[in-house]
């Protein structure tokens, strides 16, 4: 079992990671083809949402300190309900996984590694995974710190020389949208990144101080730069260009020329695998660990190597890319909302019955 401690600055690191990682590459587009000039409001009130979320889980967490959300729906349920609801747990963070492994196996099939079969691209990233999460959760957090700065100066770097093609022109039709309309459209981003942050109630007992404010802060922090990305990419490509591309910040990158560089695809690769590496070893390690507690397996090392191939083949639910986007449009919000949201609430409510029972028996006893 996993006796590892991580600071509060390497907890703020791996969630500031796990939800700006792929979301900045794979959301983008989605939200600008549906909102369009004006696609850049919606992560401020998806953001607000996910703060108030943050509060809940929160909440939990502090009539459980020490637990893991896995641990904490047997000791607020039972060991009949509440291990039914921690093994869905498992299964939401495998399933997870395997979503972030295909994210990656499209974009690497379709822009890079065209030839390569994509299991074969699932696997090779999964072994290095596996072997990340056997280290256990200090060395993804130390790894983590290396790689954020790597990740945000390349974005920065990016950015600065995209600019010279900023026009304001392309922001005419701004605040025409119809709000609830598109709130409704774009109600899959609460799904996607800050509902998947519910996987950081693994990791809380892990955190030896300032886990509130680091996880408010790092919620409101990915909440600027998503807004900031989605209004960067407007403004130098244009809503229509972005929303003819599934990958409009890999567009943009096809485009810079820097000196002799033309070819600038590897670049935004490398922050593509820094991200996916962050978000996967955080799945994975949470998957591996609710494992671990539910069923008091001492030695991780055998279930982190078995779930690769669940992963893989789980990972190969979609044909295509477009049944990945069109079932995360319809459903994953949806999806979400039992695992972030109602059953919290349900834990948090069985724990107040189970306190104002144990109040009214200490005072029937007086």
């Amino acid at each position: 079992m996993e006796k590892g401690q991580i600071s509060a600055g390497q907890f703020f690191v791996l969630l500031f990671g796990y939800l700006l990682g792929t979301s900045f590459f794979f959301l983008t587009g989605e939200l600008i083809t549906t909102a369009k000039q004006d696609a850049w409001i919606v992560p401020l009130w998806a953001g607000t949402a996910g703060v108030i979320m943050s509060f809940i889980w929160l909440k939990l967490a502090n009539h459980y300190p020490g637990l893991t959300i896995v641990q904490i729906c047997t000791q607020a349920a039972g060991k009949g309900i509440g291990g039914l609801i921690a093994l869905l747990y498992i299964g939401y963070f495998v399933h997870l996984s395997a979503l972030v492994t295909r994210n990656l196996g499209d974009y690497m099939k379709q822009s890079l590694l065209t030839q390569t079969p994509i299991t074969i691209i699932h696997v090779m990233f999964l072994l290095i995974i596996c072997y990340a999460v056997g280290k256990g959760i200090e060395t993804i957090a130390r790894a983590t710190q290396i790689l954020i700065p790597i990740f945000t100066l390349t974005l920065l770097f990016i950015i600065i020389f995209s600019l010279s093609e900023w026009n304001w022109d392309r922001f005419q039709g701004m605040f025409q949208m119809n709000v609830w309309a598109t709130m409704k459209e774009t109600r899959s981003i609460l799904g996607f990144p800050y509902m998947e942050a519910i996987v950081f109630m693994m990791l809380f007992p892990f955190v030896r101080s300032k886990i509130k404010r680091n996880l408010v802060f790092g919620v409101v922090l990915t909440t600027i730069f998503l807004s900031a990305t989605v209004l960067f990419i407007i403004g130098v490509l244009g809503v229509t260009r972005a929303t003819h591309s599934k990958y409009p910040f890999f567009l943009i990158v096809q485009e810079i020329h820097i000196g002799g560089f033309e070819q600038m695809e590897s670049t935004i690769s490398l922050v593509l695998l820094i991200a996916v590496f962050i978000k996967l070893s955080i799945t994975y390690y949470a998957a591996v660990l609710g494992l671990c507690q539910l069923f008091r397996v001492n030695n991780r090392s055998w279930l982190a190597i078995s779930l690769i191939l669940l992963i893989s083949g789980l990972s190969l639910g979609f044909n295509n890319v477009l049944e990945n986007i069109v079932w995360t449009n319809r459903f994953y919000f949806e999806y979400m909302l039992f695992f972030a949201i109602i059953f919290p609430s349900l834990l948090l409510f069985m724990t107040w019955m189970k306190q104002s029972k144990g109040k009214q028996k200490e005072g029937s006893k007086l």
